[in-house]
């Protein structure tokens, strides 16, 4: 059989499908009398542009088209099911060429991204998450700025588990340098940083974060055209328009990476094991933080079985401090306060702290842990001036006080008991401000947030 002539057919087949679609499988109300007719393929069947003709006036047909337009993946996928091809085209729809001169194309597609941009993110099952990453060609995963164990891990198992639905162009990226102890993770050296020159993508995956602006100045690589997928265990919003799972219930973003290894029916090998046990291990605090569930022993135990090396990874992750950063810790620890008769711990660090240790900003990791272990802190506070004018609030809390909650007030989140937040205000000022709002926020009784 020809190409032409295999064209001609895969058209046909999708002018029907979509034909067929329009009349029992579209609900949406948006979309008035639509008629198929003609479906123009690419030469190499990756893409298949549907042209319609819309019919009523020109809001009508303009709402329309928009309609189709947000539909295409849900068309996409429906239209795989008839077709015998090793890649689904990606669909897209276009006003018959008799009628695309009644309006301008460039207003509508505009109208289609706004629309995108304030509808909510759409919540994914794993197997639908699977199916949509089976489409990406060249998918890009990245995580949020100062990324940590959970952060690095789950990225690099992700990265491994595109590999093994076969995608041969995967980026990894992260604004900042991979911290000491994870970077000997398998793909670690291949993460690019901000500096790095833009791969090509077609989709965004976000990792341990739900916000375009968690991820720092890798977002500027980001068109609004793109589709943005998400995989986060934090209690937030996602973005609009995108799609994903943000699933609290997680003990870390690596148990979602995990499970969706489980949805496609993939075995992990050694590499991917180690990624996702560094990613559970350290967000759980080697499972002894409130978040651990009896699945993340389970899973634990699988990881561990697949050839996980706990002697060496324990050891970096849990056993190992850079001399930099105990300095650092002596400083945290010798400027502690106790508010509240004990119950609020505060700390600080600021950027003569860092020249004066050489500490790197992965060295504040886990430091504010010391301070929340004190017998009777209820809430630990610790700021990181990160630039003049610019501080990291982070806070661990007991189960009685909703961190995550606090903190949205200054724009940040997290968990119920672990959650940070970045604020444009001055080191001194962030501490003053904060640490007030927190001690009002603590009531006599110690059992809610504000």
């Amino acid at each position: 059989m020809s190409e032409n002539s295999r064209a001609t057919r895969v058209a046909e087949v999708i002018r029907e499908e979509i034909a067929r679609l329009l009349t029992k499988g579209l609900k949406d109300p948006r979309i008035g009398f639509v008629s198929v007719m003609e479906v123009r393929m690419s030469p190499d069947l990756r893409h298949a542009n549907v042209y319609v003709s819309l019919y009523g006036g020109e809001a009508e047909r303009k709402s329309s088209l928009i309609a189709l337009q947000n539909s295409a993946g849900w068309v996409r996928r429906e239209v795989g099911k008839c077709l015998h091809v090793h890649h689904t085209p990606e669909i897209r729809f276009f006003p018959d060429s008799t009628l695309d001169r009644v309006y301008q194309l460039e207003e509508v597609f505009q109208t289609i991204h706004v629309e995108q941009q304030n509808t909510p993110m759409l919540r994914m099952t794993l197997a639908e998450m699977v199916e949509e990453l089976k489409t990406a060609e060249a998918p890009l995963v990245v995580t949020h700025v100062n990324p940590d164990g959970d952060a690095v891990g789950s990225l690099l198992a992700a990265r491994l588990f595109l590999r093994a639905l076969g995608k041969t162009r995967v980026s990894c990226a992260v604004d900042g340098a991979v911290p000491a102890a994870y970077a000997a993770l398998p793909g670690a050296k291949t993460i690019l940083n901000a500096e790095s020159d833009r791969p090509v993508f077609d989709r965004v995956v976000l990792v341990d974060c739900a916000r375009l602006d968690r991820i720092g100045e890798i977002a500027d690589w980001i068109p609004p055209a793109v589709r943005v997928l998400v995989l986060d265990h934090h209690d937030e919003e996602g973005p609009p328009g995108g799609a994903g799972i943000i699933d609290p219930s997680r003990a870390a973003a690596g148990e979602l990476v995990a499970a969706l290894f489980d949805a496609a029916e993939i075995p992990w090998d050694a590499d991917a094991a180690t990624c996702l046990y560094v990613a559970q291990a350290t967000d759980t605090g080697g499972y002894r933080f409130a978040s651990t569930t009896a699945g993340s022993h389970e899973l634990a135990a699988r990881l561990i079985s697949a050839g996980v090396d706990l002697a060496v990874w324990n050891e970096r992750i849990f056993n190992t401090m850079a001399a930099r950063k105990f300095q650092l810790l002596r400083r945290v620890l010798d400027r502690a306060e106790f508010l509240r008769g004990g119950e609020l711990a505060v700390s600080w660090v600021g950027q003569a702290d860092f020249e004066e240790t050489g500490a790197l900003a992965e060295d504040t990791d886990g430091l504010i842990n010391y301070l929340r272990q004190v017998d009777g802190v209820r809430v630990a506070a610790f700021f990181t001036e990160r630039a003049p004018g610019v501080c990291k609030a982070s806070l661990r809390s007991a189960a009685s006080f909703d961190s995550a909650r606090f903190l949205r007030e200054y724009g940040g989140g997290g968990h119920f008991m672990a959650a940070g937040a970045t604020l444009d205000m001055p080191l001194a000022e962030a501490r003053k401000t904060v640490t007030a709002a927190l001690a009002a926020a603590m009531d006599d009784n110690g059992t809610e947030a504000p």
